[in-house]
């Protein structure tokens, strides 16, 4: 049997010895061994989000797209587009305008009985072209029954800076009828404003 140590001076004392042979102090029995010892391996904590969590953790936030990015820069441009419009039409100065007040009509030979004609005047843009139309009828007779048979043969302007196209001449106007006379009116390209002479011979 193994030798019995003194658990007061450490002397070492044979087996089933009460008291020890070195100090005279009793000698305790030996209880039971000790049980051998565990290490201890401590238990991972529990995550705090994610598979196996017990609440919900932070959520997860996925990078910007490009195409998010690429939509900011088309507003952008976009709307610098619209500014830049807005501003060029608030600041951009008024067309030149052209005001007609009447238009005078003169015939040295006093075709269809026009010469001292007037009708209204119109408004428009420079550089535009005013179509126009007049109905026509041929002088009074001296009975004041009917009209003359009459001829148009040239429209022209003495405006300056107007012309005259497209007219319908020559232009054959029957006793006692109405015809048509039509031409454009061209415009200068600066402003004007007053009255337009017509010619017609």
């Amino acid at each position: 049997m193994a030798a019995v140590v003194c658990p007061k001076c450490g002397g070492s004392n044979p087996a089933g010895a009460a008291f020890c042979q070195y100090c005279g102090s009793p000698i305790t029995a030996a209880g039971p061994a000790p049980l051998p010892s565990t290490p201890y391996t401590p238990t991972p904590a529990a995550p705090a989000w994610g598979p196996g969590a017990g609440g919900a953790g932070p959520m997860y936030t996925p990078p910007p797209r490009r195409r998010s990015r690429l939509l900011l820069i088309l507003v952008v441009v976009v709307v610098i587009i619209v500014v830049i419009g807005v501003v060029s039409y608030v600041f951009a100065p008024a067309a030149p305008t052209i005001q007609i007040s009447q238009i005078n009509f003169a015939s040295p030979d006093n075709v269809c009985g026009l010469d001292g004609a007037t009708a209204s005047g119109f408004v428009a843009n420079t550089t535009n072209v005013v179509p126009l139309s007049f109905d026509v009828d041929g002088a009074n007779t001296s009975s004041g029954s009917g009209t003359l048979p009459c001829n148009i043969e040239t429209v022209t302007t003495t405006t300056p800076g107007f012309s005259i196209t497209n007219a319908s001449v020559p232009l054959a106007v029957p006793a006692n009828e109405t015809v048509i006379l039509s031409f454009n009116v061209v415009c200068p390209s600066s402003s004007y404003s007053g009255a337009l002479d017509i010619t017609l011979t």
